[in-house]
């Protein structure tokens, strides 16, 4: 529903783009009464007011109230044209979408990666970085409630965060040193904040959840360009190398056999949803 929802409302963004509208927020709010309307004038409950909606694009969009009339109209045909009712499944949080764009998704440039072959001498920060990756993994091999150890994990992601920025750019792989801990967050948080049939952590997470965060977690949860995507293997990759060279983990190729196995499955998802 957020993927649908972001793809119907590109041509209000499009004036955040123009820089007619100042606030992205008040973009995606203006989506809003607009989709409601087209479900409820099928159902003939007209409880929201076009006239309302239409004096909202106007100042929204900066239109008059032609402009903004007309815009309505095409707003109503576009939710109609990207989800035709006949194809809509029974399941209330998803929806089938018309493709408009079509996408390249190339594999992942490895020979980008250009990393030094000098090992990494961890500090005191990394150490401090260990313990508190420990301490939540004995949190959860003693089955002790998230809300008691919340505030701890949000302090392991952000030195987690920096920690292996600063190793990215150490080794030389500066060009990724912004987008690939951000790509790190999403699989914290999945490992440590969702609820799993097992008790996993970094160290300990099989084959099965490392399939589900791609196939399913990670195109669900995070809005990006299809491309983009693409990221995300090698940036866990590189992180779990990160982890062995600071001592958390001895002997990440288990699990990086594991990513480089989902891989290509994974970009082939890609290639299916968005080529």
């Amino acid at each position: 529903m957020t993927q649908g929802m972001i793809e119907y409302a590109k041509p209000i963004m499009d004036f955040v783009e123009k820089g007619i509208v100042k606030d992205s927020n008040d973009a995606l709010q203006l989506s809003i009464p607009l989709w409601n309307y087209s479900i409820t004038e099928k159902n003939r409950n007209l409880e929201i007011s076009k006239r309302d909606i239409i004096k909202q694009i106007g100042k929204t969009l900066k239109m008059n109230y032609e402009e903004s009339t007309k815009f309505f109209d095409m707003m109503i045909q576009r939710k109609e044209y990207l989800f035709p009712d006949e194809i809509q499944p029974d399941i209330l949080m998803t929806m089938f979408i018309r493709k408009e764009e079509h996408h390249l998704i190339p594999e992942f440039n490895y020979d980008s990666l250009n990393m030094s072959a000098e090992p990494y001498l961890p500090d005191e920060e990394d150490k401090k970085l260990i313990q508190l990756i420990d301490q939540i993994d004995d949190y959860i091999a003693e089955g002790v409630e998230y809300k008691e150890w919340e505030d701890h994990y949000f302090s392991m992601e952000e030195k987690c965060k920096k920690r292996f920025e600063k190793w990215l750019n150490i080794k030389g792989v500066r060009q990724y040193s912004e987008n690939f801990p951000f790509h790190i967050k999403v699989y914290l948080s999945f490992i440590y904040r969702y609820m799993h049939s097992d008790n996993i952590n970094l160290k300990t997470v099989f084959s099965v959840y490392i399939e589900e965060f791609f196939v399913d977690h990670l195109l669900r949860k995070v809005i990006v360009e299809p491309y983009e995507y693409i990221e995300w293997p090698p940036a866990l990759k590189l992180f779990y190398n990160f982890l062995s060279e600071i001592g958390y983990i001895k002997n990440p190729e288990k699990i990086i056999k594991l990513l480089d196995g989902i891989e290509p499955h994974f970009i082939e998802i890609l290639r299916k949803r968005y080529s």
